[in-house]
């Protein structure tokens, strides 16, 4: 039912990130800070946990940046910077009042030409623009490997586990790599269908009745039920060998039996969102680094740390019960010391 665990430290590989990782001693271990925990995942320990792995939160946020970096292709098309700019009448009125400057000018057509006739600066998207929107349909592939290797190494921390960021991301991700792609595809469905109708009834809300106002605030209602659900999906990945219709189904139900820590998850990951957004709104030029160093792996970080203590006590604690771990006893032979009191 459970899946193996990284043991291999012996990997060289992604020297650089080893480097600026507080955990790069792979020998040290936990230290007697990190090793004091009372068995509560409180508001208190979640403070403890985060300075512990603030260091591990910034580099895992760098590599998820890495593995979706298409995501940041599409923003920079967004912002149009690759457009190009031309002039375009500002007004639908202006070929009506184009033909009646042609044939009867006069003090009434000019002041209509005034009001209607102006010209505006339209942004034009160009091929390139183009090429980097296309660049997110490999969001397909990366968007949930990366969150697979997200889920594994932010479950570590909160196991306190001792944690080497580089090599446990790339370990899941290339473990999970099959259902971790499947997952993704299916995710990066509902997100998307999720999305639309939010847009669509929102744009509707003003001429639509009460059918596009029941279906926007139940669209609300989906979305948010929907992201609690992918708390518990990315880790029941990498902790359980299950089906992915299981995985979905258990989420569900996960959802609503934790809806303690669901709605503590839910208001911890807003304040996050709403103060970067904040802080990019009001310092631009400095905060739009926030979300390239810090901002995700936080957000994902509150979220285990919200979602894995209920995994545990519906799912874990329960297997574990049904089936307790039966310890090989040494026979007399290869005894090595003998208590003789």
């Amino acid at each position: 039912m459970f899946k193996t665990q990284n043991n291999n430290n012996n990997n060289k590989e992604g020297k650089l990130f080893s480097f600026f990782s507080p955990s790069r001693s792979r020998n040290a271990g936990l230290s007697k800070e990190q090793a004091q925990f009372d068995g509560k995942y409180n508001l208190v320990n979640f403070f403890k946990f985060l300075k512990n792995h603030f260091g591990d939160l910034t580099i895992l946020n760098l590599i998820f940046i890495l593995t979706n970096f298409s995501l940041v292709l599409v923003l920079f098309a967004t912002s149009g910077n690759t457009n190009d700019y031309i002039s375009a009448p500002s007004s639908p009125f202006y070929q009506q009042i184009y033909g009646a400057m042609r044939y009867a000018q006069g003090p009434d057509t000019s002041a209509l030409n005034a009001v209607f006739g102006t010209f505006t600066s339209v942004s034009v998207p160009t091929l390139i623009t183009n090429i980097l929107y296309y660049s997110a349909f490999t969001l397909l592939i990366t968007f949930g490997l990366s969150n697979v290797g997200m889920a594994y190494v932010t479950r570590a921390m909160v196991r306190r586990e001792h944690t080497f960021v580089w090599h446990d991301y790339w370990y899941a991700v290339k473990r999970d790599w099959k259902q971790g792609l499947l997952v993704g595809v299916i995710d990066c469905a509902l997100i998307f269908l999720i999305s639309y109708a939010l847009m669509f009834y929102y744009s509707n809300l003003a001429v639509g009745g009460f059918y596009i106002n029941v279906m926007f605030y139940l669209s609300i209602f989906f979305a948010l039920f929907y992201f609690v659900m992918r708390l518990y999906i990315y880790l029941m990945v990498i902790t359980f060998k299950l089906k992915t219709f299981k995985l979905f189904k258990n989420a569900m139900i996960f959802s609503l039996l934790g809806i303690k820590r669901n709605l503590c998850a839910l208001l911890g990951i807003g304040l996050v969102a709403f103060v970067s957004f904040y802080l990019i709104l009001m310092f631009s030029s400095v905060a739009m680094i926030l979300p390239f160093i810090f901002t995700f792996a936080l957000m994902y970080f509150i979220g285990t740390y919200c979602a894995y203590p209920v995994i545990v006590k519906f799912m874990i604690e329960p297997y574990e019960k049904e089936h307790p771990k039966v310890e090989e006893e040494i026979p007399e032979e290869e005894k090595i010391f003998t208590d003789r009191g």
